[in-house]
């Protein structure tokens, strides 16, 4: 088809197709071609091809390889995606430590909300426990500012929510992990670096 010149390019649906038969035969190079041929062509990428790259990408490693692909996905070609699919990469990339895959994540969940709305209370917590995973604590703290002033005025969830025993655990461990001295000094720095 694509030999056939302009008149015969394959649609969306062949693309689909043939990516979905590469990604499920763990041709993930391949497909990743296809992938970009696609969208040259200015097709967008079906949330079925997209959650299977995820998958094939993360079970073989190539993190960095997910990363690119979705900074490829220009705003006209964006995906709006399942903010739990979103919520899902930050998890993995808070354990497997790469911080290229929570950035590329982050900034995707961004841009599919399009500045419109807030990311979820669990979008949120992802994040905050990437950066307690990674050390990136004064980011962690950060987080946890930004997540307060979207979400702190939820009067019912807001208790659970900014709980250190329950959500809140990993960035805790994290603080604590050089003793009580360091929690002490963490907590200490967030007031100072928040308080108004």
């Amino acid at each position: 088809m694509l030999q056939g010149g302009k008149e015969s390019l394959p649609d969306d649906e062949s693309y689909d197709l043939v990516m979905g038969m590469l990604f499920e035969m763990r041709g993930v190079e391949a497909a990743l071609k296809y992938i970009d041929m696609a969208l040259q062509f200015g097709y967008k990428l079906s949330i079925k091809v997209f959650t299977e790259c995820i998958a094939c990408c993360v079970s073989q490693g190539q993190l960095d390889t997910l990363a690119t692909l979705i900074e490829r996905c220009r705003p006209p070609f964006l995906l709006s995606v399942d903010e739990g699919l979103i919520v899902s990469a930050l998890a993995t990339a808070g354990r497997t430590y790469s911080s290229n895959l929570l950035d590329a994540s982050w900034a995707i969940l961004r841009c599919s909300l399009c500045q419109k709305k807030v990311p979820s209370p669990e979008s949120f917590l992802g994040k905050i426990y990437a950066h307690a995973s990674l050390g990136n604590l004064q980011k962690a703290f950060g987080m946890l500012h930004e997540f307060e002033a979207a979400h702190g005025n939820l009067v019912n969830e807001a208790e659970g929510l900014f709980s250190p025993f329950t959500s809140l655990y990993p960035l805790v461990v994290a603080c604590s992990k050089k003793g009580f001295e360091a929690l002490d000094s963490y907590v200490l720095l967030y007031f100072q670096l928040f308080a108004f």
